[in-house]
């Protein structure tokens, strides 16, 4: 499946009264996730994994800032992800979206078929999920915790009878119409997170996420 793999650059978060650290602060690295995981914390999308750039001291800092914002935080959770490759990524979670999207018993089935637990748990799955993101074998299925359409993620995976269509984001297979009406709620969410942090410093939004 596709994923969004951009660096993102960031600038150190500093505290002061200034114009400048303002801005500094206002164009921050955790912003520019906000942007990036914007379908996850307004409920359209279950989850979403980002790739953690740069050197070792760099990561680091990165991961401070993230669990700085998003520890205790009610819409969204996240999980650390450490690659067999030495890179990092987190994947980030809306508990909410995500048990509505595996309460799919097709989704469940599929899962169940790929070695998922029968019955399912928010904490089991999850737990499997990390476990197979962490391993050396990339876990395709991720598809259907992103929240893409099962009949796309079994084509990609060269399960489904339906013909590749195109790509918009991820792969479509078969009907165009129900993938774009994913992909558009998508990115009106994501529309609307951007929106948000334009208007709001960092400490604001971490008041209403």
């Amino acid at each position: 499946m596709s994923m969004n793999n951009k660096c993102i650059n960031d600038c150190d978060n500093v505290s002061c009264g200034s114009k400048s650290c303002e801005n500094k602060t206002n164009s921050s690295y955790i912003k520019r996730i906000i942007r990036l995981i914007g379908p996850v914390i307004l409920g359209s999308k279950p989850a979403e994994i980002v790739n953690i750039p740069g050197g070792a001291e760099d990561k680091e800092r990165k991961l401070k800032e993230i669990k700085e914002f998003f520890e205790g935080c009610k819409k969204v959770k996240y999980e650390i992800i450490n690659v067999s490759d030495n890179s990092k990524r987190v994947l980030f979670i809306n508990e909410k979206s995500m048990n509505r999207c595996l309460n799919d018993k097709k989704c469940r089935n599929f899962l169940r078929f790929l070695g998922y637990a029968k019955e399912y748990t928010f904490e089991d799955y999850m737990k499997e999920l990390v476990l197979r993101l962490e391993s050396e074998e990339f876990p395709h299925e991720i598809g259907i915790f992103l929240g893409y359409p099962l009949k796309d993620v079994l084509g990609f995976m060269g399960y489904g009878r339906k013909e590749f269509v195109e790509v918009c984001s991820w792969r479509i297979y078969g009907d165009k119409e129900p993938s774009y009406k994913v992909y558009n709620s998508f990115m009106r969410d994501k529309m609307k997170m951007h929106d948000l942090v334009e208007k709001m410093s960092v400490s604001e939004l971490k008041a209403v996420i």
